[in-house]
């Protein structure tokens, strides 16, 4: 190979490097911009994080992580915002419909 087509090599295999680099850049501040919530979800959770999770401070994923452990202790506001789904199940359960009678 010659000088010229090596040094052409470097510089195709250091585009895409850089490429690949800055979109898991991107990904990883997406996920993270993500994680932290919307502001009405950071706001129904901040005393929960206050009062349970606040030694996690400021690492989001900690903070996460704990109020995932500490699901039971959770305010029912957090509670929603952390697990929609459970919530969701429980108001659509039969054990919460109105029984009607004819």
């Amino acid at each position: 190979m010659t000088a010229s087509a090596d040094h052409s090599a470097r510089r195709f295999r250091f585009r895409i490097a850089s490429l690949a680099a800055a979109a898991l850049c991107a990904t990883v501040t997406v996920n993270a911009a993500s994680a932290q919530g919307t502001p009405e979800e950071r706001r129904a959770c901040r005393p929960d994080v206050m009062r349970l999770c606040r030694s996690e401070i400021p690492d989001v994923p900690a903070i996460t992580a704990c109020l995932i452990a500490k699901r039971t202790q959770l305010s029912q506001a957090c509670s929603l915002v952390m697990f929609p789904n459970r919530h969701s199940d429980a108001t659509h359960s039969r054990a919460n419909r109105p029984v009607v009678t004819q």
